[in-house]
């Protein structure tokens, strides 16, 4: 028959039957065929029995024999004690005991780690106000606690400091809150403020971490007051990464075709432009709202533009540019516009053979072509745009008045007719009938 027995805390089933007496096999087999509360009274008394027989059996062992018998008896206690237990220390606060560590450095350490914490969090010393005492005790291994658990214990024992979700930005607890749930939900906040899609990935710049450690009482708010303490410092930016997808407009592109067969300062559209459809595809990066980035990730065409073609004509119908080029080519430059001998030399003079081919310098039409007695056979052409020019002392001349000539156009050859005293080309170039120096808009080169 088994009997449990509360052996240190434990229960130890032990079978007195089979420990006291060798054999009870006949007597079971009898005890199986009597009714249940026959077979609890023979139990009852067989027991008393067996009980007073044991007796009686110590009684006659040898005295010589019953130290090995103690000390069995010792070893059969030992060893259940030695399994279930093993040495420990108890901790205590204010003399309420809290729990078992494994030895006095494990409570050091936590105690270390509590008043590092409370220091980060705090941001000043921290000692605790209550009394840790430990002692020397046994304890069951299943309630030996780690570090992380006597930290847990010590916090809610203790009336300053408590367990809670902390907050950390780059290393520096900035709050915490009673429930993980509050810091959960402030991060979350934080991250979707600036999504403007589900699809949005957002992250902090800083390093946000959420941890469960013991802090200071007067750090533990709630969930909205820590949510609105960090935004009010801007403790935290937020980056989002999102895409863009679009269609845009592509400009078409003006092409302007030189003809003849149009007079200058006159354009004809022969193709009108359309502007051209294309669908992007970008990345853009926000920080805390602010774009600071965007890039195209692809683009197709979908419909192309269209260019405007436009005719610009070129043939002269007299009216000039106000852009001059030269009149001659292979002149020596002798002459600037100065004064000269006491009067004013109203053009540059162009030393040449006589024969070299004489050039209109811009558009126009001509308004004088003679001989006189000064200038010798000589050419005015007016740009009608304010601008007269003049060309002096040729030996030939091959516009008439009223002719329109186009800019380059050949009007004379040079000679050396009139008042000249040496082949070359008078130049002169007017404004509003008033001379001024032709170098203003041509490169002669250096005087000679």
């Amino acid at each position: 028959m088994e009997y449990d027995v509360d052996f240190f805390g434990k229960k130890i089933k032990d079978n007195f039957s089979s420990l006291f007496f060798n054999s009870s096999a006949k007597n079971d087999k009898s005890e199986k065929n009597l009714s249940s509360s026959k077979a609890k009274t023979k139990n009852k008394i067989q027991l008393s029995f067996r009980l007073k027989q044991f007796t009686y059996n110590i009684n006659i062992i040898p005295k010589l024999n019953r130290l090995p018998a103690a000390l069995i008896c010792g070893t059969c206690m030992l060893v259940p004690f030695f399994i279930f237990f093993e040495p420990a220390v108890s901790v205590n606060i204010d003399s309420v005991h809290i729990g078992f560590c494994k030895s006095p450095s494990d409570l050091y350490l936590a105690q270390n780690l509590i008043e590092q914490s409370m220091k980060s969090s705090w941001n000043k010393s921290f000692s605790f106000s209550e009394e840790i005492t430990f002692s020397k005790s046994f304890a069951l291994k299943e309630n030996i606690i780690d570090t992380n658990e006597l930290i847990k214990a010590i916090s809610e024992a203790s009336e300053s400091i408590c367990m809670a979700s902390a907050l950390t930005i780059n290393g520096e607890i900035v709050g915490a809150c009673q429930s993980a749930d509050d810091l959960t939900y402030i991060i979350n906040h934080l991250l979707n403020e600036y999504k403007t899609s589900p699809s949005d990935t957002a992250s902090f710049v800083q390093s946000v971490k959420v941890s469960t450690l013991p802090v200071a009482n007067e750090i533990v708010m709630s969930g909205s007051s820590l949510l609105q303490f960090v935004k009010d410092n801007n403790l935290i930016d937020v980056q989002v990464i999102t895409t863009e997808n679009y269609t845009k407009s592509i400009p078409y592109q003006t092409k302007k075709i030189e003809t003849d067969e149009l007079y200058q300062n006159t354009t004809k559209t022969i193709q009108f432009g359309v502007n051209g459809v294309e669908s992007v595809n970008e990345q853009v990066i926000t920080l805390n709202g602010h774009e600071t980035q965007r890039r195209v990730l692809n683009s197709s065409v979908i419909t192309p533009p269209t260019d405007c073609i436009i005719y610009v004509g070129t043939r002269s119908n007299g009216i000039g540019s106000g852009q001059f080029i030269s009149p001659i080519n292979g002149y020596t430059f002798t002459s600037a516009f100065k004064f000269r001998n006491g009067q004013l030399h109203k053009g540059v003079d162009l030393a040449a053979p006589v024969g070299t081919p004489i050039y209109a310098a811009d558009n126009g039409i001509v308004e004088i072509s003679k001989l006189s007695d000064s200038f010798g056979k000589y050419v005015v052409i007016n740009h009608q745009n304010g601008f007269k020019t003049l060309y002096a002392h040729n030996s030939t001349l091959l516009v008439n008045e009223g002719d329109i000539i186009s800019k380059g156009q050949q009007i004379a050859l040079s000679g050396n007719t009139g008042n000249s005293t040496g082949p070359h080309l008078h130049f002169e170039i007017h404004s509003n009938n008033i001379a001024i120096n032709p170098s203003i808009y041509i490169n002669f080169g250096t005087e000679q």
